[in-house]
């Protein structure tokens, strides 16, 4: 699966001072759905995912774990990724309208800079999806982020025009989808699964690899744009209100957090528990349909425990803020890792559901402690060469 989203923190040339704790503590706790998800999920690809049925599938522990996580990973780290990507865009706009040298080029324009990095960072979603790990989402962000360059200096008025418009586009492909999944069953008639963590030579692996990105891509424009550029432009308006920053929206949150926490967390449990049971009984048809639904399941929980984070975790996002700033690094990361140790050209270690979601647990944690001990200046390769001039 984000999140452009991934780096764009505010971006790499806003001022260290500028940067804001809650976006960047929310930006890394986004990360571990996104690992959980594809290395749990791992085993399904191309065929399946984003989860698959517990494995060891008689294991009471490991049905537990996967309820868990579809009730609350999945989907979450997607969609507050996407969002929060529109948000840094609003903040990194603000900071850049500031004066400017006389002797400043056209080159300083701040959606020319935008637009060179979302250029890098598409370059970069393809040879990743395409040699790494095809479940790709930087390729998404980059062509999303190209279309939002200019949308930051829009009035509120305009994007709340284009927020209808993209939501109202959104629920409609997702409504003919769902219809097309319920109604024609042959589309998930029994074929021979293909797995990206069967052996495999490199040369094999690639292809299955590559292919099964070209044609995902493929369906995120036809299908998942509009949900992507509804929630950039969601998450501009919040930032250009100052909504996650702000101590006059703070009365707001808490209410939100009041009014929606509980009912989101118990939708998703039950929505988790279902899930995991159509996994188990390896029902295809209706894994694709939750998998379609888990983005709105997701959203109804993340409209109350964001807020709830806001206003009773500040410190757990300050805590978390310094690796909000390397995430890019941390998704790449996971995915050559999991190249080495899931893939059928690596290392194909049959590893249960207990055990991946340990792993993903662990290897965010040790990010956690690796960007602690970067200091607040430091980037890492891959964020110093998307932010470069």
């Amino acid at each position: 699966m984000t999140v452009a989203a991934l780096q764009a923190a505010p971006p790499p040339g806003v001022p260290v001072q500028q940067r804001q704790a809650p976006i960047d503590g929310l930006r890394a706790l986004a990360l571990l759905p996104v690992v959980a998800i594809n290395w749990v999920g791992y085993v399904a690809l191309p065929d399946g995912g984003p989860l698959v049925a517990p494995q060891p599938a008689d294991s009471g522990t490991a049905q537990a774990v996967l309820a868990l996580i579809a009730a609350l990973l999945a989907g979450k780290g997607l969609c507050l990724l996407i969002f929060l990507f529109g948000y840094s865009q609003a903040v990194s706009f603000r900071t850049q309208r500031g004066p400017r040298p006389l002797a400043a080029s056209v080159a300083s324009d701040p959606a020319q800079r935008r637009g060179r990095r979302m250029r890098r960072l598409l370059l970069l979603g393809f040879l990743h999806g395409v040699l790494v790990y095809s479940g790709d989402i930087l390729t998404a962000y980059a062509l999303s982020g190209l279309l939002m360059l200019r949308a930051p200096a829009l009035r509120l008025r305009q994007l709340r025009r284009r927020l209808w418009v993209w939501a109202s586009l959104s629920l409609l492909i997702m409504a003919l989808t769902l219809l097309w999944f319920v109604s024609d069953s042959s589309l998930f008639a029994p074929e021979p699964p293909r797995s990206l963590a069967a052996p495999n030579s490199w040369s094999g692996w690639w292809l299955l690899n590559g292919s099964h990105y070209l044609l995902m891509q493929l369906g995120v424009v036809v299908q998942g744009l509009p949900l992507f550029l509804g929630l950039m432009t969601a998450g501009l308006m919040a930032g250009r209100l100052r909504l996650f920053t702000h101590a006059r929206w703070r009365p707001l949150w808490a209410a939100w957090a009041r009014r929606w926490l509980v009912p989101g967390l118990l939708l998703n449990a039950v929505w988790g528990a279902g899930w995991c049971w159509v996994l188990i009984d390896q029902d295809r048809q209706q894994d694709a349909v939750y998998g379609l639904l888990s983005l709105i399941a997701a959203l109804l929980l993340l409209i109350g425990l964001v807020p709830w984070l806001l206003v009773h975790g500040q410190g757990w996002l300050t805590a978390l803020a310094p690796a909000g700033r390397h995430t890019l690094s941390m998704y790449v990361g996971s995915s050559l890792l999991s190249l080495a140790c899931l893939s059928g050209a690596g290392l194909a270690l049959p590893l249960g559901t207990v055990t991946l979601a340990a792993a993903s647990l662990l290897y965010w944690a040790l990010w956690l402690a690796l960007a602690r001990g970067l200091g607040p200046r430091r980037r890492l390769p891959l964020e110093a060469w998307l932010g470069s001039n």
